[in-house]
């Protein structure tokens, strides 16, 4: 593929509260995943692989963790001279029943596609945890005879939620509408599967210009994912199908399931090791230090650890110190994670800063896992009910 063919839109104001407290101060693009990624590292590390030169981040309500993770886009190549990464404010739930906001939302859209210089774009979320290898959805784009593509993937039916979106697919292959699960009136094929949508978008630059700027004259306000949806059901799309790894976080009782899948050395490699490199931010740390007491099984450790205590079938992010005689099971401990001497935990998620105190159990189900917000400090069971109030 010609290098700067394609154009990204990486639109990070995606549904997060299913997802809280773990998005309270944070969008769902920089969750952490799998011991030292973001959400945001999948989109942005297929674009870079695609040779895509312009990326537009529009960005969330919190959109500090957004800029401190991504800063000039080096990490994934894309501090260049010509193109980068552009960042837009938020621009999500303004009133736009007044005309000027309602230009200036689309106007941040067409300013970038026009200065992009790109003949493609593609526009993405971050929920959708894949590799996907956008070269080859271009070329299928470009082979098909249908104005937009779009990206699906076949799960079981009863993997989907009522609200998972999913493609209707005609007897040719192709997606005439984009509806909820709960809407569907197809049955699931033969193998029990349906077609689950991955929530992105391909199509010629010029085209997405003038969905945006007759949508900025109409008077009733839709946002650029309704608009697609619309332009679906108006022209049918290229369904190009995606055949990899495919984590949904949209609940905390999904991320839950799937950070543990991690651990599966399957769903790892699958996910980590496809064609398309997963990039991050880099921080030099030491390695993780196990002492002569720690026990560590089945599970998946980042930088700059400290574990004496015991660990089985988790998953511990960067900078987490375990204490002697703590046992940590079936659970994911974020970034700066601290337990006493002593201390329980099981089927727990505890966010990035919380320290546990000595001689405490925490404990969950593997169908409702305890969830501990961030910065909290847990140092005897009267804390434990204030700083857990949300359960998946």
């Amino acid at each position: 593929m010609t290098q700067g063919e394609m154009a990204a839109i990486i639109d990070l104001n995606e549904e997060d509260d299913a997802l809280r407290p773990l998005t309270t101060y944070r969008p769902v693009g920089t969750l952490p995943f799998a011991g030292r990624y973001r959400l945001l590292d999948f989109p942005l590390s297929a674009v870079a692989h695609a040779g895509v030169h312009s990326v537009a981040l529009f960005m969330p309500r919190s959109a500090r963790s957004v800029q401190d993770h991504v800063r000039d886009g080096s990490s994934w190549n894309l501090d260049l001279i010509q193109g980068g990464v552009f960042m837009f404010p938020y621009m999500a739930t303004r009133d736009y029943s007044d005309s000027q906001l309602r230009h200036r939302y689309f106007d941040d859209y067409t300013t970038f596609l026009r200065r992009s210089g790109a003949p493609y774009t593609v526009i993405i979320g971050s929920r959708n945890v894949a590799s996907v290898d956008l070269a080859a959805v271009l070329a299928y784009h470009q082979a098909g005879d249908a104005p937009v593509t779009v990206v699906y993937k076949k799960l079981a039916e009863a993997e989907m939620a009522p609200s998972d979106w999913t493609l209707t697919l005609s007897e040719q292959g192709t997606a005439s509408a984009v509806v909820p699960t709960e809407a569907r009136r197809e049955p699931a094929d033969a193998d029990g599967k349906v077609p689950s949508f991955m929530d992105t978008y391909l199509l010629a630059t010029p085209d997405l210009i003038d969905i945006l700027d007759a949508a900025a004259e109409n008077d009733t306000f839709r946002p650029l994912p309704a608009l697609l949806r619309d332009y679906v059901v108006a022209n049918n799309a290229n369904a190009f199908e995606y055949t990899g790894y495919l984590a949904r976080i949209t609940s905390l009782q999904r991320y839950f399931d799937y950070s543990l899948g991690m651990l599966d050395e399957a769903n790892y490699q699958a996910l980590l090791f496809s064609a398309v490199p997963v990039l991050t931010k880099s921080k030099n740390e030491v390695p993780t230090f196990f002492a002569r007491t720690a026990k560590v099984e089945n599970s998946l450790l980042g930088t700059g650890s400290y574990i004496e205590g015991q660990i089985n079938h988790s998953v511990i992010f960067r900078s987490v110190v375990v204490h002697q005689g703590a046992t940590v099971d079936n659970s994911v401990i974020m970034q700066g994670g601290k337990i006493a001497n002593g201390s329980k935990l099981s089927n727990v998620i505890l966010d990035k800063g919380v320290v546990i105190g000595p001689n405490l159990t925490l404990a969950g189900t593997p169908d409702q896992p305890l969830v501990i917000g961030k910065n909290q400090t847990i140092l005897s069971a009267a804390d434990i009910p204030q700083a857990a109030a949300t359960k998946a």
